[in-house]
């Protein structure tokens, strides 16, 4: 939440307003419709200024010369009339020569030539007829009248034009419609391809979040509002990349625990083969068993009893792993007895491979208080370094328990061909195999979870495992020690 909330501040601190960005748009809508009245505009004016088109005030304001020039002709037909007059001739009976007349405008017309008729030869009359027209009524010298009507709207200085052409004001309206039309049209595909550019980011980040990409980051715009729908698709998209995230470490922590438990399964499974074998060879012998062999048999039969216990403790873990439940949590423990319980399940895994297990245990350690430690955790894992010793020693293990600044140290040695320098290195990590002088032993198969697991219990624990060689004073290698040190303060 606060993250989104920072980033809409930011958004609104660096971009603009919508509404801005929408103005804008309205204000160059404004200038180009006026840019292009004013274009229609200017080319009437320049029609009118060259004379192919006479202007609107033209016939109104000429009338009366007009009719005086037209009165005193010797014939009088259309082609005498200027083009800024629509026209009514009627000879002296009062009947109709020529016109361009029609409804309305021709009745009126009609009266105010039986008018002229009837009048002085010299008398012009003029006189408005409403909307914008001028009626100039006159007789003929002839005989006959005439009347002129003319409208308030620039017209075509050629007949031909006049007669084959709309109106020059008509053009420069439809010019003035078609134009801005056109530029209304140009900017609103500018602001289209303006807003969709700034809402591209949202876009993107939509389908790369719907295609489960989460490592990314979120465009921004110039827009504050387009920035805050950014800021929040930024916040889901980090909270979701965090959510998958823990849910993939919670199924990969599930599937290292049951690899680490099915691994740990081999220990006991060695033990109960081992001394499964051993019983056997003895009771399959024709004599009966001396006393010392039957202490033996008995020994084998509790590690079998034991390792069988151990195995149903290792199948239930497994089993709650397998759901999603997690190990044992920690508890009070005290050192020591942790100490003697890791020594206590070395013993049957030492005799069944028919090495000689030494343990020591510091007295300091039994006056350690408890500490909050996850007992069965560290028996595995201990087991585990003990095992990996086992397989590896010659003809002998050696278990110590110290103290140390506050800390429980637990160092398992064995007395083999040592770690290489590959696994003094990497000997901790996941499914390292690469230690080609301890990799296999009597034909078995490692799969790297062993040393992985046991450093991982420590690490739990806050402490760590550091694996080391023992070197005579002569550069020759002694075997191999593994130490695990566990902060008893934390």
């Amino acid at each position: 939440m606060a993250a989104l909330t920072s980033a809409r501040a930011a958004g609104k601190r660096l971009g603009m307003p919508l509404s801005f960005v929408i103005a804008r748009y309205f204000v160059y809508s404004f200038v180009a419709v006026g840019i292009t009245w004013v274009a229609a505009f200017m080319l009437l004016s320049s029609t009118i200024n060259t004379g192919y088109v006479v202007e609107a005030s033209w016939g109104p304001a000429n009338a009366r010369a007009v009719a005086t020039e037209l009165m005193d002709a010797d014939s009088l037909g259309p082609t005498d009339i200027p083009t800024s007059y629509r026209y009514l001739i009627v000879d002296a009976s009062g009947r109709t020569v020529a016109t361009d007349l029609e409804g309305a405008q021709l009745d009126h017309a009609a009266e105010a030539a039986d008018a002229a008729r009837g009048a002085q030869s010299e008398d012009i009359a003029i006189e408005g007829g409403g909307g914008g027209l001028t009626f100039a009524s006159f007789s003929v010298t002839r005989g006959g009248a005439c009347v002129l009507v003319s409208e308030y709207l620039p017209q075509w200085a050629s007949r031909d034009l006049a007669e084959t052409l709309p109106n020059p004001q008509n053009i420069m309206f439809a010019i003035g419609i078609a134009g801005s039309a056109l530029a209304l049209a140009l900017v609103a595909h500018r602001a289209s391809r303006v807003i969709s550019r700034k809402m591209r980011p949202l876009a993107d980040a939509a389908v790369r979040i719907g295609q489960e990409e989460l490592d990314f980051p979120v465009g921004r715009t110039n827009v504050r509002e387009v920035n805050n729908i950014l800021a929040a698709m930024d916040a889901m998209r980090s909270s979701l990349a965090e959510s998958l995230d823990a849910r993939w470490q919670a199924e990969r922590a599930q599937r290292e625990q049951m690899a680490s438990l099915a691994h740990d399964l081999k220990t006991p499974l060695t033990v109960l083969r081992a001394n499964a074998d051993f019983v056997a060879e003895e009771l399959e012998c024709d004599e009966a068993p001396r006393e010392g062999d039957r202490g033996d048999i008995a020994a084998a039969a509790r590690d079998i009893a034991v390792s069988a216990e151990r195995l149903d403790g290792y199948v239930r873990l497994l089993i709650e792993a397998s759901h999603g439940v997690g190990s044992a949590a920690k508890a009070p423990v005290s050192p020591v007895e942790l100490c003697r319980h890791v020594v206590l399940e070395a013993k049957p895994v030492a005799r069944a491979r028919g090495i000689e297990l030494a343990s020591s245990i510091q007295p300091a350690v039994a006056g350690a208080p408890d500490a909050l430690l996850d007992r069965t955790m560290l028996a595995r894992a201990v087991s585990n370094l003990v095992s990996n010793a086992v397989e590896h020693a010659r003809s002998r293990v050696e278990i110590s328990c110290m103290l140390d600044g506050g800390s429980l140290v637990i160092e398992v040695g064995d007395d083999g061909a040592g770690f290489s320098p590959a696994a003094l290195e990497h000997g901790c990590e996941r499914l390292f195999t690469d230690d080609s002088s301890r990799s296999t032993t009597g034909g078995e198969r490692h799969y790297g979870l062993g040393l992985f697991g046991a450093a991982e219990a420590a690490r739990a624990h806050g402490g760590s495992i550091t694996l080391a060689n023992r070197i005579d004073a002569h550069g020759a290698v002694l075997g191999a020690t593994a130490t695990m040190r566990l902060p008893l303060s934390a």
